[in-house]
C-alpha cells in the first residue's frame, strides 16, 4: 500500500520545490508521486511532471485517486493543499500523516496567529532558512511558539534552494518505509557563500 503525505501550507511556501528535491535526493528508491487540489495548480504539475514525477490534479475530491499500483510497497504520494483546504479532512490516522510547509518569509509570530494551521500536523517544515539573513524571522521564537501550540511535534528546518537540511527531511521519508539510512553524498552542499545559520 502506498504511503500518503498531506503537504500543507500556504501559496509560495515551496511545497512543489519540496516534492520534486525529495525525488531528486532518493535516486529512485521511492516511487514519488503528486495530487494536487487546486486548478491553479498547472504550472506545478508542469514542473514536477519535467522531472519525471507523475502529478495529477484533483477536481475536489478529498480522497487519494488511484495514481498507480495499490501493491507497490515503495510508492509516496504527495497530496498538495495550498491554504486552509486541508484542514477539512479527519484528523490523522494510520493511512496518512500531515506535513506543515512553512517559510521563514512568512512570519514567526504565525503559530500564534493561526494555531490550528500548526496544531494538527505530524511534522513542521521550516523552509527558505538561506533567507533568514535577508528577514526578522527568529528560529528561537518561532520554536517557542509552535511548542505553545503544539508541544511535541518534530521541526525539520531545510532550504529546498540550497540542499541544507534535506538530509534530514530525506531520512524522515525513508523511516516510513523501514529505511534507517542516509546517503547524505545526495544532498547538495550549503552554498559557502552564504551567512552561518547558527547565529540566527
Amino acid at each position: 500500500m502506498a504511503k500518503i503525505v498531506y503537504l500543507l501550507g500556504n501559496i509560495g511556501s515551496g511545497k512543489t520545490e519540496l516534492i520534486r528535491r525529495t525525488h531528486e535526493t532518493l535516486g529512485g528508491r521511492l516511487t514519488i508521486r503528486a495530487v494536487y487540489n487546486q486548478p491553479q495548480a498547472i504550472f506545478d504539475l508542469e514542473r514536477l511532471r519535467a522531472a519525471g514525477i507523475p502529478a495529477v490534479m484533483n477536481n475536489g475530491n478529498l480522497e487519494v485517486p488511484d495514481t498507480g499500483s495499490p501493491d507497490d510497497q515503495r510508492e509516496l504520494v504527495f497530496y498538495e493543499f495550498s491554504g486552509r483546504t486541508g484542514y477539512s479532512l479527519p484528523k490523522n490516522n494510520d493511512d496518512y500523516l500531515r506535513v506543515f510547509v512553512f517559510s521563514v518569509t512568512e512570519g514567526d509570530e504565525k503559530p500564534l496567529k493561526y494555531p490550528r494551521l500548526f496544531k494538527e500536523v505530524e511534522l513542521v517544515v521550516l523552509n527558505k532558512i538561506d533567507l533568514l539573513p535577508f528577514t526578522n524571522f527568529s528560529v528561537s521564537r518561532f520554536q517557542h511558539r509552535l511548542r505553545t501550540v503544539n508541544p511535541g511535534v518534530p521541526l525539520l528546518k531545510l532550504s529546498c534552494r540550497s540542499g541544507v537540511g534535506l538530509d534530514n527531511w530525506r531520512s524522515w521519508v525513508l523511516k516510513l518505509f523501514g529505511y534507517h539510512d542516509v546517503e547524505e553524498s545526495c544532498i547538495l552542499p550549503y552554498p559557502p557563500n552564504f551567512p552561518e545559520l547558527s547565529s540566527f
